[in-house]
């Protein structure tokens, strides 16, 4: 069984990594692709509706369930 003291020191460098600028900045970077993505599945099937597409309701990408 581990020791408390390196369970605490473990957890504070696990800290310490996540609050790090690389960690921070691909969180950003991951909530600006999911962004991304979502706005362009709303354009592609605005897109799609216009043009009175059928598979309007799934854009590629989409899962089907």
């Amino acid at each position: 069984m581990a020791n408390p003291k390196e369970l605490q020191e473990a957890a504070k460098a696990i800290r310490d990594v996540r609050r790090g600028p690389a960690v921070q900045r691909h969180k950003e970077l991951e909530d600006l692709l999911r962004r991304a993505g979502e706005w362009a599945r709303r354009e592609y099937r605005k897109v799609c509706e216009e043009n009175g597409d059928g598979n309007a309701a799934r854009a590629p990408g989409d899962s089907p369930h």
